[in-house]
């Protein structure tokens, strides 16, 4: 029972939890980049604030695209025939594809804008 109960929370979170990860992870780099005044330092000859934002980004669309794929409803089909509802796993997928797309709407920002104003 706790295992399930577990279970229930934690596949509608992951995908949430990706999102927060990410937009945590963005401004760490934004923050130490200004801290630090690093702003205009390259990495590979490209900025490297927007270098680590890109490989954040691409990074937490990966997870989310594997978890999307896990939590994906599959058409359990129970003895009478009929598809048995799963909305934990429906509402996991979902909030999988809601946080794929919160991921990119913060990552372009981050992009174009300057590390430091």
């Amino acid at each position: 029972m706790a295992a399930s109960a577990a279970r229930a929370v934690l596949w509608p979170a992951a995908g949430l939890a990706v999102w927060g990860a990410h937009f945590g992870g963005i401004y760490a780099v934004h923050g130490f980049a200004c801290e630090r005044g690093m702003q205009d330092a390259t990495l590979f000859g490209l900025p490297w604030v927007a270098t680590l934002v890109v490989v954040l980004t691409i990074l937490a669309l990966a997870v989310l695209f594997l978890l999307f794929r896990l939590a994906r409803p599959g058409g359990t089909v129970t003895e009478g025939g009929q598809a048995e509802p799963d909305f934990t796993r429906w509402f996991g997928a979902a909030a999988c594809v809601f946080a794929a797309f919160a991921v990119l709407f913060e990552a372009a920002p981050a992009l174009v804008l300057p590390a430091c104003w």
